[in-house]
């Protein structure tokens, strides 16, 4: 266990690293849950049973086609599973029986940002190999790889709760980029403060060439500190799910194979000791599995493998389920993205699929939830302490979530 400094260090640096990993979209967060009439699937939606209100809402529809609440509730779910055209569909009808539906509204605008992400304008890939392998520089308190932006070699940290990616306010100058205002921010302890944003040219990684990547700025104040290694910016789902992506903490390294690659895989993990789980994608960024601290019911967790120093973070309704006191004398106070806050650390056991972690270390701030943007229950974020002894793999194919202990 980290001595009581070191803690209080590594707590610290998760909140300017959360800070870095929840933006809000531009279009704002994710539609509200129950924005009308109650509809079936709305109550197992809200507490993020997906499977049971996926199958809700195709009940609905089978007796009425046209409830625009269910077709709403269904192209969400669609959504989440990475089925965007199947979305889109459903959301059609569903405005057209229900015209400014707000859930269907909101899958529309989210289905359009995803789709750009995939367009001819952004993330221009040249890969010369079918496979590249990238060292992690470190692995500890949190993976740096190391690539090239424009002309300049970078150091890059990994962080699956990030958007694109994010960059220096100084790396931007540097390199001459145009900066805009992008919106809010959700930082630690549910704290909002404005976010910027700009497009990198060029960055290459592992060999692999892209251009036009959209990227967050982090203005000069923020910082993005680590232990011994300067840190130029934060690699994020963005750019991980252009990929079969592996973060693979048993060889110290990142792994970045093409799509096509899923159904192979897909067969070799399941022919394995290989943990396989659904996950989700909400909004542009966001990845959600089902998972379960304690002895407490299953709920949705952030995939959010930015966390240094720990491995989970939980809410108070999440630690009180599963029968966890924090020690309110331990409380510190660290400065996040949004301005000051105060976080609590505890230690919990944790279970993904067949992964279970024990005595693993948590954060919990009591000044707010930044989960609480999200429209169904979330029971906090798995990160690095958990998934430290693994590989981790995101499958955006498949829609799996493929854990490989060492």
């Amino acid at each position: 266990m980290p001595g009581r400094k070191q803690l209080l260090w590594l707590l610290t640096c998760s909140i300017a690293l959360i800070s870095a990993s929840q933006p809000v979209p531009a279009q704002g967060p994710p539609a509200p849950a129950s924005p009308g009439p109650a509809t079936p699937g709305d109550a197992a939606f809200a507490q993020g049973r997906f499977e049971q209100a996926e199958a809700a809402y195709a009940g609905a529809i089978a007796s009425n086609p046209a409830l625009a609440g269910a077709l709403a509730g269904l192209a969400r779910i669609r959504l989440y599973q990475g089925r965007v055209d199947e979305a889109v569909e459903l959301a059609r009808k569903a405005l057209a029986a229900s015209p400014g539906q707000p859930v269907a509204t909101g899958v529309m605008a989210i289905a359009d940002q995803r789709r750009r992400a995939f367009g001819p304008e952004r993330y221009q890939i040249t890969a010369p190999t079918a496979l590249a392998t990238v060292p992690f520089l470190i692995t500890d308190p949190l993976p740096v790889v190391k690539l090239r932006v424009g002309d300049r070699e970078a150091n890059f940290m990994i962080d699956t709760g990030a958007p694109d990616i994010m960059i220096k306010q100084s790396l931007a100058d540097a390199l001459g980029l145009k900066v805009t205002a992008a919106g809010e921010g959700v930082f630690a302890g549910g704290r909002r403060a404005p976010v910027q944003q700009t497009v990198v040219p060029e960055l290459e990684i592992g060999g692999i060439r892209i251009r036009n990547v959209p990227a967050g700025v982090r203005p000069a104040q923020g910082g993005i500190a680590l232990p011994g290694v300067e840190i130029d910016g934060i690699i994020g789902t963005g750019l991980l799910m252009h990929f079969l992506s592996t973060l693979d903490y048993c060889g110290g390294r990142l792994v970045l194979a093409p799509r096509r690659d899923s159904a192979a895989f897909e067969k070799r993990a399941a022919s394995g000791q290989a943990n396989i789980v659904p996950m989700w994608l909400v909004g542009d960024h966001f990845i959600f599995a089902r998972g379960r601290l304690g002895q407490a019911p299953e709920a949705m967790f952030h995939i959010d493998t930015g966390l240094a120093g720990g491995g989970l973070t939980a809410n108070k309704a999440s630690l009180d389920a599963a029968g966890i006191m924090v020690d309110e004398s331990q409380a510190r106070t660290g400065m996040g993205g949004g301005g000051p806050v105060r976080i609590i650390p505890f230690r919990a056991d944790a279970t993904l699929g067949t992964l279970s972690r024990s005595n693993v270390v948590g954060i919990y701030s009591p000044d707010g939830d930044p989960m609480s943007i999200f429209p169904f229950r979330v029971g906090g974020q798995l990160s690095h302490g958990f998934f430290r002894q693994s590989r981790l793999t995101f499958d955006f194919d498949a829609m799996r979530l493929v854990t490989e202990s060492c």
